[in-house]
């Protein structure tokens, strides 16, 4: 083979490697679903890794919203996309599992479509009375006899079926075998809102709903149903230290993509994702959103997600408890 030969055959491969070189990944910008409205915890978590994310991978990072069904709009959006890693979802416990459970056809399968890449916070909702309504309840055996007195009774309030705060406290109630009337509202905040006016008995809710109206003697914090004492009020016990060693119902978050994306553009996304998470930055901001920063690699994310899909899901169906 002559030199000159050689030569056009070099350039030749050059210019048939130029294409993938040019479109390497990522080469235009990602979009980012988030399953629910503006300005709730999920949509400035996800708002808070897209600008870290962006500033990793070299590309605008959007967040677009696609709120409805309890999230599973916006999940089933980003399960028909294509396994490029050029759509991201930031779900959450009730998007990843307890849809599974509580919808019956939610247009998306968790197992199935997402693979994630990390997780970001971890929360939890705590256990509340009204202490004027409920001067009586000072601990969770002080709730839990209450019930037992007044069988069915006792009201609570949820941000709706299928919410987390309605998880954590029908699978409570089950485990300790009582009963209460649910009041679903269109959001954790308003619920929170009648308990403070005494319209309420008690309810599970979000720590930065509820802990401002603990600090000011509005509500008294009877337990966290957390694996730990919540950082944003460390003086209330956990569920499991108040007599159910068993319970607790964390709320996290996870930044996921489509499975079956490419290998190499999976294995870039999770470090940039995990870079991002462990930035004393994003942190802080995670933080002062009153949850608890608690960054993963995605494959201990992965396993979360796994693990929480096997627990819940038949202990949910066990409960009763349908959106449908």
């Amino acid at each position: 083979m002559s030199r000159l030969h050689r030569r056009a055959l070099l350039g030749a491969a050059t210019l048939l490697a130029l294409p993938r070189l040019a479109h390497a990944w990522p080469d235009r910008s990602i979009r980012l679903i988030v399953p629910f409205a503006p300005g709730g915890g999920t949509d400035t978590t996800a708002r808070i890794v897209a600008q870290a994310l962006t500033e990793r991978l070299g590309q605008s990072v959007v967040v677009e919203n696609r709120a409805g069904a309890g999230g599973a709009i916006g999940m089933a959006q980003a399960a028909q996309a294509a396994p490029d890693g050029y759509t991201l979802v930031m779900g959450h416990v009730a998007t990843h599992v307890v849809n599974m459970a509580v919808q019956r056809n939610p247009g998306y399968d968790t197992a199935r479509d997402f693979v994630a890449l990390g997780i970001t916070s971890t929360a939890a909702n705590i256990l509340v009375v009204n202490p004027n309504r409920q001067s009586g309840i000072n601990t969770l055996q002080d709730f839990v006899a209450a019930c037992r007195a007044k069988p069915d009774e006792l009201s609570y309030g949820t941000a709706g079926v299928g919410s987390p705060a309605h998880i954590t406290t029908a699978l409570f109630l089950r485990t300790a075998d009582v009963k209460a009337q649910h009041v679903p509202y269109r959001g954790g905040a308003p619920a929170t809102t009648d308990l403070v006016a005494g319209n309420l008995d008690f309810m599970f809710s979000g720590a930065s709903d509820c802990i401002p109206h603990i600090r000011a003697g509005r509500l008294r914090g009877i337990a966290a149903a957390s694996s730990k004492r919540l950082s944003g009020a460390p003086q209330i016990p956990t569920v499991a230290e108040s007599g159910y060693p068993d319970f607790a119902f964390e709320i996290w978050h996870t930044l996921s993509a489509r499975r079956g994306t490419p290998p190499e553009v999976l294995a870039k996304l999770r470090e940039a994702t995990h870079a991002a998470l462990t930035s004393p930055q994003v942190i802080e901001r995670i933080t002062a959103m009153g949850v608890d920063a608690t960054p993963t690699t995605g494959e201990a994310a992965q396993q979360r997600v796994d693990r929480e899909l096997a627990r819940w899901v038949p202990m949910i169906r066990a409960a009763g408890i349908t959106a449908d």
